[in-house]
Parts: C-alpha cells; sequence; structure tokens
C-alpha cells in the first residue's frame, strides 16, 4: 500500500498491510513559516517517515494594523475578516506548496488550523471568556469574523488539496461549561470544518484534558479522523470506540514520552493496535511531543507500527 492508501482504508475502517501511524512536534522557529518552516518540516518528515504529514502552523493570527492583542470588550468589534492567502496566512500557503512539491510521496497533508477559542484566547491574553460573560455580543461579533476568516482558510486548504486539522480547544471542563462551549463555539467550529470539506484528509483534534468527548461527537462526522490524548484524558480507546466507530488518531502518551523507554513507547502502540485490532486507527501521540523529545523514542513508533505489520484477524 501507498501511504494514501493506507490512509484512506484506516479511515474506511478496512484492512491495512500496516497500521499507518504519525507524529509531529513544534520547532520554535523564526520566521515560523514560508521556506524556514518548509525545510523543518521537509527534513522531520524524512527522518521518521509518517503516513499522515501534519504540518505545524505556529504563525500568529493577524491582528488589525496597530492592535497588538485585545485589550477591551470593544476591541472584539475592531476586528476583520482576513484574505485566506494574504499575510500569515499566505506565508503558511507558501510552506505548504513547497512541501507537496518535494514531499516525494502521496502521503496526505493536513495543515493545523487552531480553532476560534484558541486564538481568540490568545489574542485577548486569556480574556475571553471573562469578556464573553460580561458583553456576549460584541464579543460574539469578534469569534464570527475569526471564523470566517479561519473558514476561509481551510476552504483554501482543500482547494490546494490539503487537509485541516482542526485543533479544538476550549471543549474542557477545565475551561468554558459544557452550555457554553456548544452555544457558543461549537457552531464556530463547525463553520470551518464545514468550509474544509472536499480536502481528501480532515482531522477534529479535541485538545487538553477533561475533553467533552461526548459534546463533539457529532462534529466529528464533518471530519475523516479523530483525534485526542488518551493516555492523559478519557476515554480510553476502547471507551472511545464504543461511542466512536470512526478512524481514531491515539495511542501514544506525548507529554510523558520523554522519560519513556523505546520499549515503553512500542508497547504503547502495541496496545493501541491490539485494543483495536488495526482497524480503524493512525497510531501517533495525542497532540505534539516535546520538540526535545530523543529522535529514538520518536523511531520507536515507526519500528512498532513495523513489527506490528497489519491487520489483525
Amino acid at each position: 500500500m501507498t501511504k494514501f492508501e493506507r490512509i484512506q482504508a484506516a479511515i474506511r475502517g478496512e484492512a491495512v498491510d500496516r497500521v499507518p501511524y504519525s507524529l509531529w512536534y513544534h520547532f520554535r522557529l523564526n520566521p515560523p513559516a514560508g521556506e524556514t518552516l518548509a525545510n523543518a518540516e521537509l527534513e522531520f518528515y524524512a527522518k521518521y517517515d509518517p503516513d499522515l504529514f501534519k504540518v505545524m502552523h505556529d504563525i500568529p493570527y493577524e491582528m488589525p494594523l496597530g492592535m497588538a492583542s485585545i485589550h477591551s470588550i470593544s476591541d472584539w468589534a475592531k476586528l476583520s475578516v482576513l484574505p485566506p492567502d494574504k499575510g500569515n496566512f499566505g506565508e503558511q500557503l507558501a510552506a505548504l506548496r513547497i512541501i507537496q512539491r518535494r514531499k516525494g510521496d502521496d502521503a496526505p497533508i493536513v495543515d493545523t488550523v487552531f480553532n476560534v477559542f484558541a486564538y481568540a484566547q490568545k489574542i485577548s491574553q486569556q480574556q475571553l471568556l471573562n469578556h464573553l460573560r460580561q458583553d456576549a455580543d460584541t464579543v460574539r461579533v469578534g469569534l464570527e469574523r475569526i471564523a470566517q476568516s479561519l473558514a476561509g482558510y481551510a476552504r483554501k486548504l482543500a482547494e490546494e488539496g490539503i487537509g485541516t486539522y482542526l485543533a479544538v480547544a476550549g471543549a474542557s471542563a477545565d475551561l468554558a461549561t459544557p452550555e457554553e462551549y456548544e452555544r457558543v463555539f461549537l457552531p464556530l467550529d463547525e463553520m470551518v470544518l464545514d468550509a474544509a470539506q472536499g480536502a481528501p484528509v480532515n482531522v477534529l483534534h479535541l485538545h487538553g484534558e477533561n475533553i467533552y468527548f461526548d459534546l463533539m461527537l457529532p462534529l466529528s462526522a464533518k471530519a475523516h479522523i479523530l483525534s485526542w490524548s488518551n493516555r492523559i484524558t478519557a476515554p480510553s480507546i476502547p471507551e472511545a470506540r464504543l461511542k466512536y466507530t470512526g478512524c481514531i488518531m491515539a495511542g501514544v502518551d506525548e507529554v510523558n514520552i520523554k522519560s519513556m523507554t523505546v520499549e515503553q513507547v512500542k508497547q504503547q502502540v502495541r496496545e493501541a493496535i491490539e485494543q483495536t485490532r488495526g482497524r480503524g486507527i493512525i497510531v501517533a501521540p495525542g497532540c505534539a511531543v516535546p520538540t526535545d523529545t530523543p529522535p529514538e523514542l520518536l523511531l520507536a513508533i515507526r519500528e512498532a507500527v513495523l513489527e506490528a505489520g497489519g491487520t489483525q484477524a
């Protein structure tokens, strides 16, 4: 099987010649996009050879001229809808086009798109929920414009044959209430994934701990793959399988991997494969691994899937 065929078979829950895998980390680059990012991503890809090529998106969300961040509630209404192929989005697209030209195989590419909650928290210096609870109408003007910007970018990615890895922050008991998330943010996440339709592969990633897994399940129908940190938050893979029958991307503890041995990493891979019988799974860390993770621990993920072989009977 080629990488694309292997990923598509996993998405359909079919037998595979071996279980596909992926992995990624933040490169901490300056500048974080364009050719600098493309070169770093391609070097990483050549070394670890994943089946799904997930590209990081560490470039900042672009703010209006003269406005570094949201300071007051009235600032939310000053946000505008960003063009999907100019400014920082344009820089990221330039990196993705270089990667497409030079990667040398048919591995699907997905670009990280942080959701509205994540960007809104960052540009407001973590004041999003405080502002929202004081003046929801004004804040939602800004949130809608962020969503329209992200949707435009996701649509552009799909037109380029690149998928969206929607990293959903906020759908967690540590942050918004479930009612708050469902009412305000879930429709905005849906807008972005709707715009990504048509891409070969889209991923819904539920970020963090104490996630609202059940609340987000309807949204998962708009993605090909569901990702979460199964080693640090519920549900476990067997628990998730009782609720979600689509393709999952999980298995390896990205938080503690640096302190693990090669054999411990391999054991986590084997467990994930055994729990799914090798069907409908892409073995991967639950999120980005630490940038300084020893290479032999990351290579252990590949070694373990190769040792495990194809789909179990």
